[in-house]
Protein backbone atom coordinates (compact mmCIF):
# COMPACT_ATOMS: atom_id res chain seq x y z
CA UNK A 1 0.00 0.00 0.00
CA UNK A 2 1.43 3.63 -0.78
CA UNK A 3 2.28 5.83 2.06
CA UNK A 4 0.26 9.21 2.35
CA UNK A 5 1.69 12.46 0.79
CA UNK A 6 3.75 13.84 3.73
CA UNK A 7 1.75 17.12 4.19
CA UNK A 8 -1.42 18.96 3.05
CA UNK A 9 -1.99 22.56 3.29
CA UNK A 10 -5.21 23.71 4.15
CA UNK A 11 -6.07 26.65 3.07
CA UNK A 12 -9.15 28.57 3.43
CA UNK A 13 -10.33 31.26 1.70
CA UNK A 14 -12.98 33.73 1.00
CA UNK A 15 -13.22 37.24 -0.62
CA UNK A 16 -9.25 37.65 -0.32
CA UNK A 17 -7.93 37.04 -4.09
CA UNK A 18 -5.04 39.13 -3.83
CA UNK A 19 -4.30 37.58 -0.91
CA UNK A 20 -4.61 34.30 -1.63
CA UNK A 21 -2.04 34.93 -4.69
CA UNK A 22 0.32 35.94 -2.20
CA UNK A 23 -0.09 32.98 0.15
CA UNK A 24 0.29 30.63 -2.92
CA UNK A 25 3.17 32.40 -4.14
CA UNK A 26 4.84 32.03 -1.00
CA UNK A 27 4.34 28.01 -0.85
CA UNK A 28 6.24 28.10 -4.74
CA UNK A 29 9.47 29.51 -2.85
CA UNK A 30 9.30 26.47 -0.12
CA UNK A 31 12.41 24.95 0.73
CA UNK A 32 10.02 21.65 1.36
CA UNK A 33 10.59 19.61 -1.75
CA UNK A 34 7.03 19.92 -4.28
CA UNK A 35 7.21 15.99 -3.79
CA UNK A 36 6.05 16.51 0.31
CA UNK A 37 3.02 18.47 0.22
CA UNK A 38 -0.47 19.56 -1.61
CA UNK A 39 -2.29 22.28 -1.03
CA UNK A 40 -5.99 22.61 -0.55
CA UNK A 41 -7.64 25.50 -1.45
CA UNK A 42 -11.15 25.83 0.29
CA UNK A 43 -13.10 28.82 -1.43
CA UNK A 44 -15.81 29.78 1.18
CA UNK A 45 -18.78 31.11 -1.16
CA UNK A 46 -16.18 34.03 -2.43
CA UNK A 47 -18.19 37.02 -4.57
CA UNK A 48 -15.14 38.52 -5.77
CA UNK A 49 -13.40 36.86 -8.48
CA UNK A 50 -11.08 33.67 -6.43
CA UNK A 51 -13.17 31.34 -8.31
CA UNK A 52 -12.28 32.82 -12.14
CA UNK A 53 -8.98 33.89 -11.10
CA UNK A 54 -8.44 29.95 -9.37
CA UNK A 55 -9.74 28.24 -13.07
CA UNK A 56 -7.04 29.78 -14.42
CA UNK A 57 -3.96 30.11 -12.37
CA UNK A 58 -1.27 28.87 -13.58
CA UNK A 59 0.32 25.01 -13.14
CA UNK A 60 2.48 24.93 -10.04
CA UNK A 61 5.08 22.27 -9.12
CA UNK A 62 2.96 21.16 -6.16
CA UNK A 63 -0.41 19.68 -6.48
CA UNK A 64 -3.30 22.40 -5.75
CA UNK A 65 -7.05 20.97 -5.47
CA UNK A 66 -9.63 23.90 -5.03
CA UNK A 67 -12.67 22.46 -2.92
CA UNK A 68 -15.38 25.11 -3.64
CA UNK A 69 -18.58 25.55 -1.00
CA UNK A 70 -21.44 27.90 0.25
CA UNK A 71 -20.73 30.52 2.64
CA UNK A 72 -20.36 28.77 6.02
CA UNK A 73 -17.30 30.11 7.84
CA UNK A 74 -14.29 29.16 8.43
CA UNK A 75 -14.63 25.77 10.61
CA UNK A 76 -16.84 24.81 7.80
CA UNK A 77 -14.32 25.40 5.44
CA UNK A 78 -11.18 23.99 7.29
CA UNK A 79 -13.50 20.62 7.90
CA UNK A 80 -13.94 20.32 3.78
CA UNK A 81 -9.73 20.88 3.11
CA UNK A 82 -9.08 18.08 5.85
CA UNK A 83 -11.74 16.30 4.09
CA UNK A 84 -10.42 16.58 1.11
CA UNK A 85 -6.53 16.51 2.02
CA UNK A 86 -4.33 13.02 1.45
CA UNK A 87 -1.30 14.23 3.76
CA UNK A 88 -0.95 12.35 7.17
CA UNK A 89 -0.10 16.17 8.55
CA UNK A 90 -2.70 19.18 8.04
CA UNK A 91 -0.76 22.23 8.47
CA UNK A 92 -3.32 25.25 8.26
CA UNK A 93 -2.75 28.75 7.02
CA UNK A 94 -4.46 31.67 6.47
CA UNK A 95 -5.00 33.50 3.73
CA UNK A 96 -2.97 36.45 4.96
CA UNK A 97 -0.44 34.89 6.15
CA UNK A 98 2.41 34.37 3.75
CA UNK A 99 4.56 31.63 4.32
CA UNK A 100 8.18 31.98 4.37
CA UNK A 101 10.84 29.53 2.80
CA UNK A 102 11.07 27.25 5.58
CA UNK A 103 7.71 27.16 7.23
CA UNK A 104 6.38 23.73 5.77
CA UNK A 105 9.99 22.23 6.58
CA UNK A 106 10.11 23.26 10.00
CA UNK A 107 6.50 22.10 10.75
CA UNK A 108 7.66 18.52 8.98
CA UNK A 109 10.86 18.84 11.77
CA UNK A 110 8.68 19.42 14.29
CA UNK A 111 6.17 16.96 14.22
CA UNK A 112 8.61 14.18 13.05
CA UNK A 113 11.07 15.04 16.39
CA UNK A 114 8.13 14.20 18.47
CA UNK A 115 4.52 12.52 18.44
CA UNK A 116 1.33 13.29 19.03
CA UNK A 117 1.86 17.20 18.98
CA UNK A 118 0.42 20.71 17.50
CA UNK A 119 3.05 22.87 16.37
CA UNK A 120 2.35 26.62 15.73
CA UNK A 121 4.55 28.84 14.25
CA UNK A 122 4.58 32.79 14.74
CA UNK A 123 2.30 35.04 12.42
CA UNK A 124 4.97 37.53 12.20
CA UNK A 125 4.60 41.30 11.69
CA UNK A 126 5.06 43.52 8.53
CA UNK A 127 7.32 46.31 9.42
CA UNK A 128 4.16 48.71 9.75
CA UNK A 129 0.12 48.48 9.24
CA UNK A 130 -1.94 51.62 8.88
CA UNK A 131 -4.94 50.70 11.21
CA UNK A 132 -3.69 51.19 14.84
CA UNK A 133 -5.76 48.53 16.42
CA UNK A 134 -3.96 45.27 13.76
CA UNK A 135 -0.47 47.30 15.30
CA UNK A 136 -1.61 46.40 18.49
CA UNK A 137 -3.09 43.09 17.93
CA UNK A 138 0.33 42.06 16.47
CA UNK A 139 2.61 43.85 19.26
CA UNK A 140 0.84 41.80 21.44
CA UNK A 141 1.00 38.39 19.36
CA UNK A 142 4.66 38.93 19.11
CA UNK A 143 5.37 39.80 22.95
CA UNK A 144 3.25 36.03 23.69
CA UNK A 145 5.94 34.47 20.84
CA UNK A 146 9.04 36.32 22.63
CA UNK A 147 7.38 35.22 26.23
CA UNK A 148 6.79 31.26 24.62
CA UNK A 149 10.45 31.38 23.14
CA UNK A 150 12.53 32.80 26.19
CA UNK A 151 10.49 29.84 27.82
CA UNK A 152 8.76 32.43 30.62
CA UNK A 153 5.56 29.73 29.99
CA UNK A 154 4.44 26.62 27.61
CA UNK A 155 2.36 27.37 24.88
CA UNK A 156 -1.48 25.39 25.33
CA UNK A 157 -4.54 24.92 23.94
CA UNK A 158 -5.13 28.81 23.52
CA UNK A 159 -2.65 29.46 21.17
CA UNK A 160 -3.50 27.18 18.59
CA UNK A 161 -3.91 29.78 16.23
CA UNK A 162 -4.70 28.02 12.35
CA UNK A 163 -3.29 30.94 10.70
CA UNK A 164 -0.27 28.88 11.27
CA UNK A 165 -0.30 25.60 12.95
CA UNK A 166 0.19 21.67 12.41
CA UNK A 167 -1.63 18.64 13.61
CA UNK A 168 -1.48 15.28 12.08
CA UNK A 169 -5.02 14.29 10.04
CA UNK A 170 -5.68 11.20 12.21
CA UNK A 171 -6.06 13.58 14.82
CA UNK A 172 -8.54 16.32 14.03
CA UNK A 173 -10.28 13.43 12.83
CA UNK A 174 -10.28 11.75 15.84
CA UNK A 175 -11.70 14.64 17.84
CA UNK A 176 -14.08 15.27 15.53
CA UNK A 177 -12.86 18.28 13.58
CA UNK A 178 -13.85 21.84 13.89
CA UNK A 179 -17.58 22.68 15.76
CA UNK A 180 -19.04 24.64 12.28
CA UNK A 181 -21.67 26.46 14.88
CA UNK A 182 -18.30 28.32 15.88
CA UNK A 183 -18.04 31.15 13.67
CA UNK A 184 -15.08 32.54 15.51
CA UNK A 185 -12.51 30.83 18.19
CA UNK A 186 -13.60 27.21 16.31
CA UNK A 187 -9.52 26.80 16.52
CA UNK A 188 -9.45 27.11 20.20
CA UNK A 189 -12.15 24.95 20.71
CA UNK A 190 -10.86 22.43 18.75
CA UNK A 191 -7.28 22.76 20.40
CA UNK A 192 -8.96 22.08 23.52
CA UNK A 193 -10.09 18.81 22.42
CA UNK A 194 -6.57 17.97 21.03
CA UNK A 195 -5.52 18.97 24.21
CA UNK A 196 -8.05 16.13 26.50
CA UNK A 197 -6.96 13.74 23.61
CA UNK A 198 -3.39 13.93 24.80
CA UNK A 199 -1.82 16.04 22.59
CA UNK A 200 0.36 18.65 23.56
CA UNK A 201 1.72 21.63 22.00
CA UNK A 202 4.50 22.91 20.92
CA UNK A 203 6.22 26.54 19.47
CA UNK A 204 8.29 26.81 16.30
CA UNK A 205 9.48 29.92 15.70
CA UNK A 206 11.15 29.39 12.53
CA UNK A 207 7.91 27.88 11.16
CA UNK A 208 7.43 31.41 10.17
CA UNK A 209 4.81 33.33 8.55
CA UNK A 210 4.22 36.98 7.44
CA UNK A 211 0.94 38.60 9.03
CA UNK A 212 -0.68 40.76 6.00
CA UNK A 213 -3.47 41.61 8.64
CA UNK A 214 -6.19 43.95 7.58
CA UNK A 215 -9.52 44.46 9.02
CA UNK A 216 -11.74 47.13 10.08
CA UNK A 217 -11.84 48.36 13.40
CA UNK A 218 -16.22 47.46 13.18
CA UNK A 219 -15.13 43.84 12.68
CA UNK A 220 -11.96 44.21 14.98
CA UNK A 221 -14.25 45.01 18.14
CA UNK A 222 -16.68 41.72 16.52
CA UNK A 223 -13.84 39.58 17.39
CA UNK A 224 -13.35 40.66 20.80
CA UNK A 225 -17.22 40.17 21.68
CA UNK A 226 -16.84 37.13 19.94
CA UNK A 227 -14.64 35.74 22.21
CA UNK A 228 -15.33 37.30 25.37
CA UNK A 229 -18.89 35.32 24.68
CA UNK A 230 -17.69 32.34 23.06
CA UNK A 231 -14.80 31.60 25.62
CA UNK A 232 -17.46 31.13 28.26
CA UNK A 233 -18.97 28.10 26.18
CA UNK A 234 -15.05 26.57 24.97
CA UNK A 235 -14.17 26.55 28.76
CA UNK A 236 -17.31 24.63 29.66
CA UNK A 237 -19.70 26.88 30.10
CA UNK A 238 -21.13 29.41 33.02
CA UNK A 239 -20.57 26.54 35.97
CA UNK A 240 -17.17 25.16 35.61
CA UNK A 241 -14.56 26.12 37.87
CA UNK A 242 -11.99 25.94 35.29
CA UNK A 243 -13.56 28.63 33.61
CA UNK A 244 -13.77 30.90 36.48
CA UNK A 245 -10.48 29.87 37.09
CA UNK A 246 -9.65 30.94 34.12
CA UNK A 247 -11.00 34.15 33.51
CA UNK A 248 -10.40 35.18 37.11
CA UNK A 249 -6.71 34.59 36.43
CA UNK A 250 -6.66 36.50 33.30
CA UNK A 251 -8.58 39.22 34.92
CA UNK A 252 -5.75 39.38 37.82
CA UNK A 253 -3.09 39.94 35.28
CA UNK A 254 -4.32 43.41 33.46
CA UNK A 255 -2.90 46.39 33.92
CA UNK A 256 -4.64 48.37 37.09
CA UNK A 257 -6.29 50.94 34.58
CA UNK A 258 -7.72 48.06 32.68
CA UNK A 259 -8.61 46.27 35.95
CA UNK A 260 -10.21 49.61 37.40
CA UNK A 261 -12.20 50.13 33.63
CA UNK A 262 -13.63 46.53 33.20
CA UNK A 263 -14.75 46.85 37.15
CA UNK A 264 -16.05 50.37 36.87
CA UNK A 265 -17.99 49.76 33.32
CA UNK A 266 -18.43 46.01 33.00
CA UNK A 267 -22.71 45.16 33.26
CA UNK A 268 -23.52 48.60 32.96
CA UNK A 269 -24.66 48.02 29.17
CA UNK A 270 -25.24 52.14 28.84
CA UNK A 271 -21.82 53.04 30.54
CA UNK A 272 -19.95 50.85 28.64
CA UNK A 273 -21.32 52.18 25.49
CA UNK A 274 -20.89 55.46 25.98
CA UNK A 275 -16.96 54.77 26.79
CA UNK A 276 -16.79 52.82 23.54
CA UNK A 277 -17.60 55.06 21.76
CA UNK A 278 -15.65 57.65 23.23
CA UNK A 279 -12.35 55.12 22.54
CA UNK A 280 -13.53 54.38 19.13
CA UNK A 281 -13.70 58.09 18.04
CA UNK A 282 -9.95 58.24 19.29
CA UNK A 283 -8.94 55.58 17.05
CA UNK A 284 -10.65 56.71 13.99
CA UNK A 285 -9.11 60.17 14.47
CA UNK A 286 -5.59 58.46 14.68
CA UNK A 287 -6.42 56.33 11.48
CA UNK A 288 -7.24 59.43 9.60
CA UNK A 289 -4.37 61.43 11.18
CA UNK A 290 -2.15 58.33 10.43
CA UNK A 291 -0.41 59.82 13.99
CA UNK A 292 -0.11 57.09 16.65
CA UNK A 293 -1.37 59.40 19.82
CA UNK A 294 -2.08 56.72 22.60
CA UNK A 295 -3.27 53.30 20.24
CA UNK A 296 -1.62 51.11 22.90
CA UNK A 297 -3.71 52.63 25.73
CA UNK A 298 -6.62 52.64 23.78
CA UNK A 299 -6.65 49.88 22.05
CA UNK A 300 -5.93 47.82 25.25
CA UNK A 301 -8.68 49.77 26.88
CA UNK A 302 -11.23 48.85 24.48
CA UNK A 303 -10.57 45.48 23.51
CA UNK A 304 -10.68 45.08 27.57
CA UNK A 305 -13.98 46.49 27.95
CA UNK A 306 -15.71 44.61 24.77
CA UNK A 307 -14.52 41.52 25.71
CA UNK A 308 -15.60 41.35 29.48
CA UNK A 309 -19.14 42.82 29.08
CA UNK A 310 -19.48 39.68 26.33
CA UNK A 311 -18.08 37.81 28.77
CA UNK A 312 -20.36 38.89 31.62
CA UNK A 313 -23.52 38.96 29.82
CA UNK A 314 -22.90 35.20 28.83
CA UNK A 315 -22.17 34.68 32.38
CA UNK A 316 -24.36 36.81 34.35
CA UNK A 317 -24.30 39.85 36.15
CA UNK A 318 -23.72 37.74 39.48
CA UNK A 319 -21.38 35.28 38.16
CA UNK A 320 -19.49 37.83 37.06
CA UNK A 321 -19.73 40.16 40.60
CA UNK A 322 -17.84 36.75 41.35
CA UNK A 323 -15.58 36.74 39.37
CA UNK A 324 -14.14 40.10 40.26
CA UNK A 325 -14.02 39.29 43.75
CA UNK A 326 -11.87 36.31 42.89
CA UNK A 327 -9.37 38.12 40.77
CA UNK A 328 -9.11 40.52 43.58
CA UNK A 329 -8.52 37.52 45.97
CA UNK A 330 -5.62 36.28 43.16
CA UNK A 331 -4.25 39.93 42.87
CA UNK A 332 -3.67 40.24 46.92
CA UNK A 333 -2.12 36.84 46.47
CA UNK A 334 0.20 37.81 44.51
CA UNK A 335 1.14 41.12 46.07
CA UNK A 336 2.44 39.29 49.42
CA UNK A 337 3.70 36.57 47.35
Amino acid sequence: MASLLPISVVLPTYNRRKRLERVLAGLDRQTASVDLFQVIVVDDGSSDDTQEWLSKDRPRAYEVRVVRQQNGGPAKARNAGVAAADGELIVFLDDDVEPMPELLTEHLRSQRAELNVVVMGPMASLPRYAQPWVAWEQAKLEKQYAEIARGDWKPTFRQFWTGNASVAREHVLAAGGFDSSFLRAEDIELGRRLHERGLRFRFNPKARGLHHAERSLAAWEAMHKSYGALEVQIFGGSESPDLHNILAENLSRLHPASRWLVGSCVGRPRTVAAVRRSLRSLLEVEEKLNAPLASDQVCGALANLIYWQATCEALGRDAFERLLRLSDELRGHKTRG
